[in-house]
């Protein structure tokens, strides 16, 4: 099968994994804005609740500023909500929360730009990411039943709603807007 499997018990290398690059990738720069839970949980479609468990139990941290206890804000980058939405749609879709976890841990080593060009296919035991149409189709060739959620649709869309929603600068450690 072509597609590389998440499941719980280890991950597959998937066919551009990167080491040691020439040239700093847009993951390797600082993000430009930050989202405050309020936001991220809103463009996501989880409930704050849920945001707020999934960060005490680590399962999606935010990446620019994790909790730090009772009254520190949380300040989540474009790439987390996205994972946000993905791990939504897959809870959604029935897939337990272990495989969820796996396919969030798996999309973290990612770059932002990757996601924009994967689709998480999920056959209710596995989880499995694909970059083409050929490991699409050989999921599906299967004969299982599977659901997809392409990662690169959500980026788009959450980009899109990102766009009129309060931010933080973080390029002049300002805020633009407060949450």
């Amino acid at each position: 099968m072509s597609g590389d499997a998440l499941g719980a018990g280890g991950f597959a290398d998937a066919p551009y994994a990167v080491q040691g690059e020439l040239f700093v990738s847009d993951d390797m720069r600082a993000p430009r804005h930050g989202y405050r839970g309020s936001v991220a949980s809103k463009v996501a479609g989880i409930t704050y609740r849920q945001l707020d468990y999934w960060a005490r139990r680590r399962i999606l941290e935010p990446s620019i500023t994790p909790s730090r206890g009772s009254g520190s804000r949380r300040l989540y980058s474009f790439k987390d909500v996205v994972m946000l939405a993905v791990s939504k749609r897959l809870l959604d879709a029935g897939v337990n929360l272990q495989n969820v976890t796996a396919a969030v841990v798996f999309l973290e080593r990612r770059s932002t730009a990757q996601l924009e060009h994967v689709t998480i296919m999920c056959d209710g035991e596995h989880v499995h990411e694909c970059t083409t149409s050929d490991q699409m189709l050989d999921l599906l060739q299967s004969g299982k039943a599977m659901f997809a959620v392409s990662v690169g649709s959500l980026w788009h869309q959450i980009e899109r709603a990102l766009e009129g929603e309060d931010h933080v600068d973080l390029t002049d450690d300002s805020p633009d807007d407060e949450a």
